[in-house]
């Protein structure tokens, strides 16, 4: 049984996929990336004392980097990362990029301060580490079609690193809401947890937190937020089983991050940013958006394929008509 399970995972990560969709996937994790690593508390952090600094894991190897070296870090990041966008030197870009980020991002928590948010974010970029993410929508792959010409754009390349991505993100929601049943149990739902949450988090802003109380003021709904939150976190790996059901589970968590934002004023836009990212299917909506309009105007309302050959055929000739006249 064990065995069967594993080969039917193996068969499911190593489908083939598309160029495009790892292209994605570099486009919108580098942008991310770019956008936190743009930010100015890494200098700030840098400034801070010495007697500060608990460096955790692999920082402890490092020194606590000086204001100019951190600098230096976040320029040649930024460098990185745009590049990486634009798909040129790709895979070192991708790499040079990441390993900048979490120097710098290990450095804040040293001082103390957690990465939950961006941790998404780095870890669904690992397996672009390996990943060919430069062939498709590139400057690499403009630059090789003389050397590459005919390369194919599906091929079991391309299958792995999405779907690889795809289980980092889901086992992070996962992990999440399995941590919450360990430690809490079913009273993370029954009991008044919620509540006093946010009462706390409207006590600690300068202004109360409306939407906050008006759910911690009902016992009723802080329970069935709840229940939601802990149930789209532990079930969102239903997700990677049936496609379908990211219609429902990426809206669901992406609510939730919002819906933290909005009560207790924690911004975790870059887990958000990460999820849509990965679970969106942006080839599909690029091949909608690259349709010709004209197949739409023809036929405004729905009919078959003849009805719309004639359509186009009517609009030609009146247009010929035009020009004749």
């Amino acid at each position: 049984m064990l065995s069967q399970t594993l080969r039917r995972a193996d068969r499911w990560l190593f489908q083939p996929g598309d160029a495009r969709a790892v292209a994605a996937l570099r486009v919108g994790l580098c942008g991310a990336l770019c956008a936190r690593l743009c930010r100015g508390i890494y200098v700030q952090w840098a400034q801070q004392a010495r007697g500060l600094y608990r460096p955790v894991s692999f920082m402890r190897l490092f020194p606590l980097p000086a204001p100019t070296a951190v600098v230096v870090l976040q320029v040649l990041g930024i460098a990185a990362c745009l590049l990486a966008i634009v798909g040129y030197r790709t895979r070192p870009s991708v790499l040079i990029a990441w390993a900048c980020s979490i120097v710098l991002i290990g450095m804040v928590v040293g001082f103390g301060r957690d990465a939950e948010n961006e941790a998404p974010l780095l870890l669904a970029l690992v397996p672009l580490l390996a990943a060919r993410s430069g062939d498709a929508w590139s400057v690499d792959s403009l630059l090789s079609k003389g050397h590459g010409a005919g390369r194919r754009l599906q091929s079991l390349h391309y299958g792995w690193p999405v779907r690889s991505t795809m289980v980092v993100v889901a086992g992070g929601y996962f992990f999440a809401g399995l941590a919450k049943v360990v430690w809490s149990g079913p009273a993370w739902i029954t009991s008044s947890n919620l509540r006093w949450i946010l009462y706390t988090a409207s006590d600690a802003q300068r202004v109360p937190n409306r939407l906050g109380l008006s759910v911690a003021d009902r016992p009723w709904l802080a329970h069935g937020v709840a229940a939601g939150a802990l149930a789209s976190e532990v079930l969102f790996p239903l997700a990677l089983w049936r496609p379908k059901l990211r219609w429902f589970f990426v809206p669901a968590v992406v609510l939730l991050h919002v819906g933290i934002w909005a009560t207790m004023g924690l911004n975790y836009v870059a887990w958000a940013t990460t999820t849509i990212v990965v679970f969106v299917d942006w080839v599909w909506v690029v091949d909608r958006w690259r349709q010709p309009l004209r197949e739409d105007a023809v036929v405004p309302i729905a009919g078959n394929r003849r009805r719309g050959s004639d359509g186009r055929a009517s609009l030609q000739a009146f247009a010929r008509g035009r020009h004749s006249h």
